[in-house]
């Protein structure tokens, strides 16, 4: 028998955790959660995946909150969700951002790539190309990437957050 109340009690209890600073308690209760998600046959929960992502990153475990962000697209792929979807594009960003953090600067650009060429106005996922191009040295690249990203900004504060975030790129 499926226990999906169980898997939602540890998902809220880990949550709660999370929520109170106890990231040892959150990412073991995450990981039990999706544990019994796979155990029991069921499709891998993206939701899952990228909360324990987030615990992990939190923690300074950024080789495993990456392994959890290439779980995440991994799902939202198998749900069919396309490159251009929001769940995707979310996911690559997450994915990529902690790929740059972690040096892994080439890896965080073909991460970019897919949802970039569905999107390629999308400030989100232009801001992080062009921090990766900039951590590259490819400069003319990233400022190219950065002057997207501020003109596809949703709003005057959005633009100016990421004028202020994109500042060492921009100069």
């Amino acid at each position: 028998m499926i226990e999906y109340g169980q898997i939602n009690a540890l998902a809220r209890q880990a949550f709660e955790h999370w929520g109170n600073g106890r990231l040892a308690e959150a990412a073991a209760g995450y990981a039990a959660a999706i544990t019994l998600v796979l155990d029991n046959g069921l499709p891998a929960v993206g939701d899952l995946h990228a909360q324990l992502a987030g615990v992990l990153d939190a923690q300074g475990q950024l080789a495993e909150a990456i392994a959890q962000s290439e779980q995440l697209l991994a799902a939202e792929q198998a749900q069919g969700h396309a490159d251009n979807s929001p769940a995707v594009k979310i996911a690559r960003h997450f994915l990529a951002d902690r790929l740059l953090r972690q040096g892994q600067l080439q890896r965080a650009l073909d991460a970019l790539a897919p949802s970039l060429a569905a999107l390629p106005d999308d400030w989100l996922l232009n801001m992080t190309q062009a921090e990766a191009l900039f951590a590259a040295g490819r400069i003319a690249e990233a400022r190219a990437a950065a002057g997207r990203s501020l003109a596809n900004a949703s709003s005057d504060n959005k633009r100016a957050q990421l004028a202020e975030r994109l500042a060492p790129v921009l100069s």
